[in-house]
């Protein structure tokens, strides 16, 4: 999300240097210390929101699912397994759930309801509601209907039989629906504490979550604390007493990992720079997964000079994404020709090819002809970006590329992640380098990111009638082959309209204390420490 995404969809840097790869014999891991299991990580930066219907970025949604849990939940194997639904029924046409609720209660002793499923996702689609990835929920019937204000939400395919029975009516089959519903969007939220208090998630001493571990302390942009939660239904499976969180410099992060005193460094709360990669992986230390995710520039349509269709493909036709994975990256990252993962084959062959600086000058050229202004006269253009050292390297790459191709000086301008993701959302940008973490294993969750300029996701003011048309029509087909058709179909026309610029495919890299194990890392960057345990 995953958002922006997936929307932070943005990954900030944990600083290295080559000469702290080496970590010391004589001191004792903090993990280790004492009798009880507790940890410390970096997560960098202050969360921006622990509000499920609010998180936008992966780390605000990796560090919810710390302290809320769903009707499922993503397992240690990997897989999705019922959570707070016992269990569930499903219709002959496949479109209505019914899902039963286990007893469980919130941290405040209140019983865990229907109710507050119900009441979490109508807020979410309430119009005057800002839920930032509130489309994941428009699978549900009458929801985005709901959500611009077309039909009342009493009429959307949510149901509440009794407390313990909640009735799910989708638009259509949709195969993924309980790996969707494990997203942070769908997780339920206390009704009766939300009605009284609606920034109750901002304090730990307000804070009420139904997860593995409870909000402890949260001293804003210094560390937040989790405590292993005594009424959580399954809390038989956690291990762990605490996790520390501190929010320190990347080269202070590192250190602590050096001497010992932080258990894991990288993906997904961080990244690991490039000048201490090439040391780990010869020390054998650094661990690389691959994730479903892409980094990309989000391009302003209704910004000029970018309302020209050439002058955006000019742009991306320009960038040297082999060179960025190789000299900046260095993570085994491929390079994206679309903003589909290839490990999802929607595509066998490039949507175009990498750094076309002769296509990308001619395009140049024609998109100045038909806005009929000359290089001299073209408004200033700035790239804007969170600040973190790798996405600052990445941008300053984009910035040379574009230089030598056209001969223009983008403006680079890097701001904190809060007021980032802030800028994306209102638009207020021209340029603006992010990514975007799949939120279940399918084509469409990138796909969908665009279907229209509303979404809270999309943020390009960009829109098609013909790629919405197509993934509109992808949920009806009758066979898997046809789907994927439309849904390649559908990416075709983003790539040759482009509202946004695909630079690379992820991987995870990340260190790990070797005494903490059973930590799960999924494909889509999401990371779960309530199996997690130290040896």
């Amino acid at each position: 999300m995953k958002g922006l995404i997936k929307a932070a969809f943005l990954i900030p840097l944990l600083a290295l240097s080559l000469t702290s790869c080496k970590r010391s014999a004589s001191s004792s891991s903090h993990a280790a210390k004492g009798s009880t299991q507790q940890i410390t990580i970096n997560i960098t930066n202050d969360p921006s929101t622990l509000d499920p219907r609010k998180a936008r970025g992966l780390n605000d949604i990796n560090l919810i699912r710390m302290f809320m849990d769903g009707l499922t939940r993503i397992d240690k194997n990997g897989s999705t397994s019922l959570a707070i639904a016992k269990k569930f029924e499903l219709s002959s046409d496949k479109k209505t759930y019914t899902f039963t609720l286990r007893n469980c209660e919130w941290s405040n002793g209140d019983e865990v309801t229907s109710y507050d499923f119900a009441y979490a996702w109508k807020k979410s689609l309430s119009s005057d509601f800002n839920s930032p990835n509130a489309n994941m929920l428009y699978v549900i019937k009458n929801a985005q209907e709901a959500k611009i204000g077309k039909l009342p939400l009493s009429l959307v395919g949510i149901e509440t039989p009794n407390e313990k029975t909640l009735v799910v009516t989708l638009n259509h089959p949709t195969p993924y629906f309980l790996d969707l519903v494990a997203n942070p969007i769908y997780f339920p939220v206390n009704s009766k504490v939300d009605r009284s208090n609606p920034r109750w998630a901002e304090k730990e001493t307000t804070y009420v979550g139904n997860g593995p571990f409870n909000l402890s302390e949260w001293k804003h942009h210094n560390t937040l604390e989790a405590k292993k939660s005594p009424s959580y239904w399954d809390q038989k499976a956690v291990s762990l007493a605490s996790l520390k969180m501190v929010m320190v410099t990347e080269a202070t992060g590192f250190k602590m990992f050096d001497t010992q005193n932080l258990s894991w460094g990288g993906s997904p709360f961080s990244t690991i720079p490039i000048d201490a990669i090439e040391a780990l992986k010869a020390e054998k230390k650094l661990q690389t997964v691959p994730v479903l995710a892409t980094q990309w520039i989000r391009v302003n349509v209704e910004n000029s000079p970018f309302e020209s269709k050439k002058l955006r493909r000019a742009f991306g036709f320009a960038v040297d994404r082999q060179a960025i994975v190789d000299h900046i990256a260095q993570g085994n990252q491929i390079p994206a020709t679309g903003i589909v993962p290839t490990a999802m084959e929607l595509h066998r062959t490039p949507l175009f090819n990498d750094a076309d600086i002769d296509e990308a000058k001619e395009l140049f050229n024609e998109a100045l002809g038909e806005l009929g202004t000359t290089l001299e006269k073209l408004p200033e253009i700035t790239l804007l970006y969170a600040s973190a050292e790798r996405n600052h390297l990445i941008a300053q790459a984009l910035q040379d590329q574009w230089l030598q191709a056209f001969g223009i000086q983008v403006k680079l301008e890097a701001v904190e992640s809060k007021v980032f993701f802030d800028r994306v959302s209102k638009k207020a940008y021209t340029l603006s380098l992010g990514s975007w973490f799949a939120d279940f294993n399918d084509p469409i969750n990138f796909l969908e990111v665009f279907k229209s300029k509303d979404a809270g996701t999309n943020n390009t003011n960009w829109e098609n009638p013909s790629y919405t048309e197509l993934l509109e029509t992808s949920f009806n087909c009758q066979t898997t082959e046809e789907r994927l058709a439309m849904l390649a179909q559908s990416e075709e026309i983003l790539m040759k309209e482009m509202p946004v610029i695909p630079i690379f495919h992820y991987t995870l890299l990340y260190i790990q204390d070797k005494q903490l194990k059973d930590v799960v890392l999924t494909t889509m960057g999401n990371i779960d420490f309530k199996w997690a345990h130290v040896e």
